[in-house]
């Protein structure tokens, strides 16, 4: 059986592929894929080659997807051919090939459109995990591209007050309040450090908690103005390019400021605790939030796209400073 996915073959060139679909090994289901999301911020540092992303060509991007399993290995229990499926890390791809680990069934009542975005929506849900925030605190959130947004609207189920969203494009600002943000603020505003910290006092002092998702350093550093003694910023954005600004090492130890990282990587394998879910874990909880509609992804309003168009979406990617906050491939399009 033949199937199509993109790779990425070299810096700042895509194309689209054929390939075997092989048998699936003991423990793994195959999916044929609807529906592939593009991670903006991390696939346009990898076609770009930035720094720390290792520069590895060629390389298949792509770590969303949801569809139908298909095949079943001779050991997998958890799954069954026809049940619909969230796959991490399988690739943009007609048929993605993946251990169990790495699925999850998609409750009836969720649409595949908006199953597409769960790891999407397991990265800031980790961030606020490794934050432990109570009821009550004050939460802003730096960066409003799809992890700032649903880092708003995850904020807001948690319990914080109030919820703040910094952002440089108003049509984002504007979207972050349809995401739960009860303030929103421009990053060049002057007085911006004075706004948000009145904003907060709500909770009677600065914010408690930020949750940097931006990935620049400039959103790090603003974030040290208005954090509260003792408070947490936790950094979920990707920090692809080297940083030249430094950061208030004295201010952090002063004032007992926690500086957190919520890479995906450090996710227990096994085992959840208490500020760190397993990968799995956190889809079901995502897909649960999904199913009684407290996250609402449509309100990204992604754009389809064909996948053999996949080069021209990239040198849009790119280049298009415009390019859509969400952009799927419709796999579905492929016979």
């Amino acid at each position: 059986m033949k199937g199509y996915r993109l790779k990425f073959v070299e810096t700042g060139k895509v194309k689209v592929e054929p390939f075997e679909v092989r048998e699936p090994l003991e423990d793994e289901i195959v999916v044929k894929i609807v529906y592939t999301l593009i991670s903006n911020g991390t696939e346009k540092s990898l076609l770009r080659g930035d720094e720390h992303t290792g520069k590895k060509f060629p390389r298949i991007p792509g770590y969303s997807g949801v569809g139908t399993v298909i095949k079943c290995g001779k050991a997998v229990k958890e799954f069954s051919v026809g049940d619909r499926v969230f796959v991490a890390k399988g690739g943009h791809a007609s048929y993605n090939i993946k251990k169990t680990s790495f699925c999850e069934k998609i409750p009836d009542a969720v649409s595949f459109q908006d199953a597409v975005f769960t790891r999407m929506i397991s990265f800031p849900l980790l961030a606020l995990r490794r934050a432990e925030i109570e009821l009550g605190e004050s939460v802003a959130v730096v960066g409003l591209g799809q992890l700032g947004l649903f880092a708003c609207q995850l904020a807001k189920i948690a319990g914080a007050l109030p919820v703040i969203a910094v952002g440089n494009r108003e049509v984002r600002r504007n979207k972050a309040i349809e995401f739960g943000a009860d303030f929103v603020f421009d990053p060049a505003d002057p007085d911006l450090k004075n706004k948000v910290i009145k904003s907060s006092k709500i909770t009677g002092r600065a914010v408690d908690i930020v949750i940097e998702t931006s990935g620049n350093i400039d959103g790090l550093v603003s974030a040290m103005s208005y954090i509260c003694t003792r408070g947490r910023i936790v950094i979920s954005g990707c920090y692809w390019q080297e940083n030249a600004k430094p950061i208030d090492l004295l201010k952090v130890n002063s004032l007992g400021i926690s500086i957190i990282g919520a890479q995906d990587r450090v996710r227990l394998p096994y085992n959840s605790a208490k500020g760190n879910w397993t990968m799995k874990k956190d889809f079901k909880a995502i897909l649960g939030f999904l199913n009684d509609g407290r996250l609402t992804p449509s309100l990204i309003e992604p754009e389809y796209c064909y996948p053999f168009d996949a080069p021209d979406v990239y040198n849009r990617l790119l280049n298009d400073r415009e390019f859509p906050l969400g952009l799927i491939f419709d796999w579905s399009l492929i016979e």
